[in-house]
């Protein structure tokens, strides 16, 4: 029996079903405002959903933090029954969530000494978090401590890679990287940038390339080279393209030794910036950190 509670954010796109058979919790990674109305993703909206708002208007599309006191009634409520808990946040170099939520556990900790709350940076979104709340959670069910759990989280997180392929660029000005006028000339080039999530938590650019299906090909190639094995366990994110996603997991079972594969919405927490046709990949080989 599992003596930990694991706990993740949207932004590791980990369907309800399955986060619901392995006992994970899962919070918003932040609330999505659209045409000034807040919505909680997968409660109040599904990600489809805010797709197709994105694609009516963009400019009404904005995201915001949940608030420390939010983080706080969390915390309250889990803690009412479970004495640990680990924590498992999208990337701290891509969104103050960790930094709040590690805030507000120090005040929990104030009027409930009782419960532990250890956070692990997942220092990735999507797949790349996802696995690792996975592993996390396997390991809580085998009983591990608190401490193990965290050390299972940590070392996952160290052979998960993840790579993807943006559809546009049309909706990049969202992020704030460029002007909307710049995303929109840009856009109609047709440039699918493909990014990789590096170690240090970040996104940045590795290729590209104009036509989907290279690549995808090409997306599909640099995961040999970056996990060093054709054996690995798959976790593929889509925004609102699930034909695409579930080809392009047809393509790497074609391709490599596939362990487990798991197709799952991208949150449009992240999404709204990359636009509707993003694919997002995590990988990891096979684990063996309790033997």
């Amino acid at each position: 029996m599992a003596n930990v509670l694991v706990v993740t954010d949207t932004v590791a796109c980990i369907p309800s079903e399955l986060a619901e058979e392995l006992n994970i919790e899962i919070i918003p990674a932040a609330i999505l405002n659209i045409g000034g109305k807040d919505y909680i993703e997968d409660v109040d909206i599904t990600a489809d959903e805010a797709y197709e708002y994105l694609k009516q208007d963009a400019d009404k599309f904005s995201t915001t933090p949940v608030t420390p006191e939010y983080l706080l009634a969390q915390y309250r409520k889990l803690g009412k029954e479970n004495k640990e808990i680990l924590f498992i946040p999208l990337s701290s170099a891509l969104s103050a969530l960790m930094k709040t939520a590690t805030i507000m556990a120090d005040e929990y900790k104030k009027e409930a000494p009782e419960v532990n709350i250890r956070i692990v940076d997942s220092r990735g979104v999507a797949g790349t978090q996802g696995l690792v709340a996975l592993a996390a959670a396997r390991a809580a069910a085998k009983g591990l401590s608190l401490e193990e759990v965290a050390s299972v989280a940590e070392k996952t997180r160290q052979v998960t890679g993840g790579l993807m392929m943006l559809d546009t660029l049309k909706y990049i000005y969202r992020t704030g990287r460029m002007s909307k006028l710049k995303a929109r000339l840009i856009s109609l080039l047709n440039i699918r940038p493909i990014n990789k999530m590096m170690e240090d938590g970040t996104i940045e650019m590795v290729d590209r390339d104009r036509k989907r299906e290279k690549g995808l090909k090409k997306l599909a190639d640099m995961i040999g080279k970056e996990a060093g094995t054709d054996a690995l366990h798959f976790a593929i994110s889509h925004s609102a393209a699930r034909e695409m996603a579930e080809g392009f997991a047809e393509a790497l079972k074609a391709k490599y030794n596939v362990l487990s594969m798991l197709i799952s919405n991208y949150s449009p927490v992240m999404g709204y910036g990359g636009g509707p046709g993003c694919i997002f990949v995590g990988f990891h080989p096979e684990l063996d950190f309790t033997a």
